[in-house]
């Protein structure tokens, strides 16, 4: 298999792997809802439940086109297509972030939620994986960008 080619599965085995994340955060929601209204006033739960709800389903909604687009885009890459190769550098990059903040905002007594850490272990290899193919393959300024 020849560079080129293992950049595109990879990209493509990211792709399905963010759309399990999103799918696995999805899920989790009703118990992260739960956890939220358990560690607050009925009043305050009032206050901060809905916005809480919207931030959580809006990460899990972002996640969607990031991991089809990245689908979707491997395949160009292969071919060294800039536009390609700048959607899956877009991509790498906010996935990098997500483990970033995960680190940096979430206290570790989190990580005591299988969900949690099931969908973190899985965006930690996503966010290394992903820049793997940026790597594998060098870029290429005067390829073609349309077809």
């Amino acid at each position: 298999m020849d560079r080129s080619a293992l950049a595109a599965l990879i990209l493509k085995i990211d792709g399905v792997l963010l759309l399990v994340v999103a799918l696995i955060h999805f899920a989790a929601t009703p118990f992260a809802l739960r956890f939220v209204s358990s560690q607050s006033t009925q009043e305050a739960f009032v206050q901060i439940g809905p916005p809480f709800l919207l931030s959580f389903i809006v990460v899990g909604i972002l996640l969607l086109p990031i991991g089809l687009s990245t689908i979707y885009s491997a395949d160009s890459f292969r071919r060294g297509e800039r536009w390609a190769r700048a959607i899956c550098g877009f991509n790498a990059l906010g996935v990098f972030l997500l483990p970033v903040a995960l680190v940096t905002i979430m206290p570790a007594r989190y990580f005591r939620a299988i969900l949690f850490v099931v969908a973190a272990t899985l965006v930690w290899i996503v966010a290394i994986s992903m820049t793997v193919p940026l790597l594998l393959t060098p870029s290429v300024g005067a390829r073609s960008t349309s077809r």
